[in-house]
């Protein structure tokens, strides 16, 4: 069962600030540099300390199963693979593509008094590179990203959610956190916000939905008509 169609706009009616993840609704981070490429880089750094990978990280093209990795090792090595990771990250939003509306979507949000916030599992320094860059960042409150090399610390576990809901000097209900991931949906559950899965590829409107997303969309457009300030009435 899909959100009603009344969903969306309930959401946004709700919320004063504005949550985006990073990778997905304002940019494909690995378009350019794609990950399985950056997973296998480090999973040769890992092997190339003497130590054998085992497990989904063996062969996994998420680079984050390889952090995730890692820290069952030492946390010595969660530190180099989370800083090899940053460093690949930094090199990645160089040459990113940008989500189509993205930047509309951001721009009415701030045209419309909200804050808005970044909240993302990529390194803080790629992505507030990646705004900086694209002359996005006067319009972003807070820039919530990886700093830490431990991964128990990323969405879905609220932490992150948390640091930008605290940083707006917000109320977690009257936020909503914006992803395409479903560790995006679980995480704004667990911190006690709103979500909006962007469903950006086949079968995740149904995965969204059945994770308890408060409204899905398929395109970031969609967000559009529910940020724009009501002219007032003329006669």
């Amino acid at each position: 069962m899909t959100p009603p169609p009344t969903a969306l706009a309930d959401v946004l009616a709700r919320s004063r600030h504005l949550l985006f993840d990073f990778d997905g609704p304002i940019c494909g981070i690995f378009s350019g540099l794609p990950a399985p490429t950056i997973a296998a880089h480090l999973r040769d750094l890992v092997t190339g300390e003497g130590i054998e990978i085992t497990g989904d990280a063996a062969a996994s093209g998420d680079p984050f199963d390889v952090l995730r990795f890692a820290a069952t090792i030492s946390a010595d090595l969660a530190q180099t693979v989370a800083d090899e990771l940053r460093t690949m990250e930094l090199r990645a939003v160089e040459v990113a593509d940008a989500t189509p509306h993205a930047r509309q979507v951001i721009e009415a949000a701030h045209n419309d008094g909200r804050a808005i916030a970044a909240v993302s599992n990529n390194s803080r320094e790629a992505v507030a590179r990646y705004v900086t860059a694209a002359g996005l960042a006067p319009m972003f409150t807070a820039i919530i990203g990886r700093t830490d090399p431990d991964p128990r610390l990323l969405k879905p576990d609220p932490h992150l959610i948390g640091q930008a809901v605290k940083e707006l000097d917000a109320a977690p209900a009257d936020c909503v956190l914006i992803g395409d991931s479903l560790s995006d949906i679980e995480g704004a559950h667990n911190a006690g916000t709103l979500s909006i899965g962007y469903a950006n590829k086949p079968g995740k409107l149904e995965r969204f939905t059945t994770a308890g997303a408060s409204a899905v969309i398929t395109d970031m457009a969609e967000l559009i008509p529910h940020l724009t300030k009501r002219q007032p009435a003329t006669d």
